[in-house]
């Protein structure tokens, strides 16, 4: 297993374009292994899945960074079902006919939208703290923060501890650049993916999924918490479940290892036994 040059993450990146013309950077680690494209949550960019690459050496990681996000361009889309499109036009474009689909976050919900696009061509779904319904109240911390943004972004704002904040410890050089690029996106994005979430409802999407989908998230998710995982459980056919006990919002940070042991597992047999929920 090889270190994380976080350094380098930038200079790994490649770029092909959308039907639109628009640039969409993207990771490949180039493995032989079967493709798992994996999708980042909101505000992150594909560093968020930079801790889980050594774990998963077997398998041809493609990891963009959505609209908006990172290196690629957005347009005027900022909804989910937008993303999806992009996503599915990227894969087309790469010439990738069939894949697993991991999805953090927001990329959950990507993730759900493209099973329900492209059918069979998701082998299968990994929704790490994915959501049905993600409006953010009106009145929260997040939303007041997130809508009183005004470019630029400073990167210390104390915003960003809140927001990037996990019980277990996570690499400070990884958390470090991920704020710098968050800080980067206009707020302009930010404010607008967070309007377009006050009205999502991935219900029906859900329960249209008949690829098999495992269910990733940690008890102690502040921002989408029990409600929000046994809405989306119990709108998806047979999941398979693990819940990282003590464990937030973002499991692949604060134990890829485990994370990966449970993707890995899921994609070879189909099922993750139930001892392998404790973190």
């Amino acid at each position: 297993m090889t270190s994380v040059d976080q350094g380098g993450w930038t200079n790994r990146k490649r770029r092909l374009f959308l039907p639109d013309g628009r640039p969409m950077a993207f990771v490949d680690s180039g493995g032989q292994g079967p493709v798992l494209l994996l999708l980042h949550g909101y505000s992150d960019s594909s560093r968020s899945f930079s801790l889980l690459e050594p774990h998963l050496e077997g398998y041809r990681l493609v990891i963009p960074d959505l609209p908006g996000h990172g290196a690629s361009a957005a347009d005027d889309g900022l909804t989910v079902a937008d993303f999806a499109d992009d996503v599915a036009a990227f894969l087309a474009a790469l010439s990738i006919d069939r894949c697993i689909v991991v999805g953090h976050s927001m990329g959950a919900m990507i993730g759900m939208e493209l099973s329900a696009l492209l059918g069979r061509k998701i082998k299968a779904l990994v929704s790490i703290s994915g959501a049905l319904r993600p409006a953010f109240p009106q009145g929260d911390i997040v939303t007041e923060a997130v809508m009183g943004f005004s470019d630029p972004i400073d990167p210390t704002d104390p915003f960003f501890n809140l927001w990037h904040a996990c019980p277990h410890p996570v690499d400070t050089t990884f958390l470090t650049f991920l704020r710098h690029e968050a800080a980067a996106i206009p707020s302009t994005i930010w404010q607008g993916i967070l309007r377009e979430f006050t009205s999502l409802d991935l219900t029906d999407t859900a329960k249209s999924i008949s690829t098999p989908v495992l269910c990733i998230a940690g008890s102690a998710d502040t921002l989408f918490h029990a409600r929000y995982r046994n809405d989306l459980t119990s709108a998806l056919s047979q999941p398979q479940i693990v819940l990282l006990e003590g464990v937030g919002h973002n499991p692949h940070w604060e134990n890829p290892s485990h994370v990966a042991l449970c993707i890995e597992r899921f994609a070879r047999t189909g099922t993750v036994e139930s001892s392998i929920g404790d973190a």
